[in-house]
C-alpha cells in the first residue's frame, strides 16, 4: 500500500470552525474571534504531532447542499489565513456541498476534500450527489490535484444503495477512482464496524481505507491493524464533546499511542 499524505498510516486531526455568520447557531463572533479559536485548535494539533489536519465548517449545522456565497467566501478567507506556512498536508470541507469544498480546496491549495456520492436520506433530508457531475466540476475548475476521500457510510443518514459495502466500494472505485475511501460510524464520534473496513479493503486493495470516526486511544490498536489511516475529531475535544475546544492532553495522548503502534 503506498503512503497516504506522505506517511504510513497517517493520523489526521480535525479543526472545526465556530459557527459562521448567518448559520443557525451563529454566536455573533467577529472574523478575528473565529480565526483565533481555530488557530488555537490547529496549534494544539501541530504541537501534538498530527500528520495532517482537515478544516471544516462542522458547526454550521444543520447542513445544506448549496452553501451561500458569503459563507464560502468567509470559509476561504479563514482557511487561507490558517494554512499559511502550515508544515503538514491539509484538507478542507464545507458540509455538505462537495462543489463548494472543491472550489475552496482549489483556491487555497488543499491536499484533499472529504465527500459522499449517491442518494441518502436522513437528518439533513434527501441528499443526492452525482459522481459524474462532481467529477466533471472538478475537471472544469482544474482541481485534479485535489485528492478525493470518499465516504461509503454517510453520517446521520441511510444510503438508498442497499448493496453490500464491498460491492459499493468496488463500483465506486471502478467509476470514480477516489484517492482514499472512508468508513465511519452512524454519526460523529461513532466507531464503524471494523469488519466493514476489512470488507472494503478486500474489495479494493489498491485504495487506502481510512477509519474516519469514533477512534480513541483504546480502539487505535485494532483500527490501525485494519485501516490505512485515521481521521479524528470528537475524542480530542474537552470531555469528548464535539463542540468543545481540543484538549491538549487528549491530543498528545492520541498521538503518543499512534507513534507507539507505528513504531516511531
Amino acid at each position: 500500500m503506498p503512503e497516504l499524505l506522505g506517511r504510513h498510516k497517517p493520523i489526521v486531526g480535525m479543526v472545526h470552525l465556530a459557527p459562521l455568520p448567518g448559520t443557525p447557531f451563529d454566536e455573533a463572533l467577529t472574523n478575528a474571534q473565529i480565526l483565533d479559536r481555530a488557530r488555537r485548535d490547529l496549534d494544539v494539533l501541530l504541537e501534538a504531532g498530527f500528520d495532517a489536519v482537515s478544516i471544516s465548517n462542522e458547526s454550521d449545522r444543520p447542513y445544506v447542499t448549496d452553501i451561500p456565497r458569503e459563507t464560502i467566501a468567509l470559509f476561504t478567507f479563514l482557511v487561507t489565513r490558517l494554512t499559511q506556512d502550515l508544515p503538514v498536508p491539509f484538507g478542507c470541507g464545507m458540509l455538505i456541498d462537495p462543489r463548494a469544498s472543491l472550489a475552496v480546496a482549489r483556491a487555497v491549495g488543499a491536499t484533499f476534500i472529504r465527500l459522499s456520492f449517491g442518494t441518502m436520506v436522513g437528518t439533513f433530508g434527501p441528499v443526492v450527489e452525482s459522481p459524474g457531475e462532481v467529477l466533471r466540476y472538478r475537471r472544469q475548475i482544474d482541481a485534479q490535484d485535489v485528492k478525493l476521500f470518499l465516504n461509503l457510510s454517510p453520517h446521520f443518514a441511510t444510503s438508498l444503495d442497499t448493496r453490500p459495502i464491498a460491492e459499493i466500494a468496488r463500483t465506486a472505485y471502478a467509476s470514480s477512482e477516489p484517492d482514499a475511501i472512508q468508513v465511519h460510524g452512524a454519526g460523529a464520534g461513532g466507531l464503524p464496524e471494523l469488519d466493514a473496513v476489512r470488507q472494503v479493503k478486500g474489495a479494493v486493495p489498491e485504495v487506502p481505507v481510512i477509519v474516519a470516526s469514533g477512534v480513541t486511544p483504546a480502539t487505535l490498536p485494532d483500527v490501525l491493524a485494519v485501516g490505512d489511516g485515521v481521521i479524528v475529531g470528537t475524542t480530542l475535544k474537552e470531555d469528548g464533546k464535539i463542540w468543545n475546544p481540543i484538549d491538549p492532553a487528549r491530543a498528545r495522548a492520541f498521538m503518543r499511542r499512534a507513534r507507539e503502534l507505528r513504531g516511531n
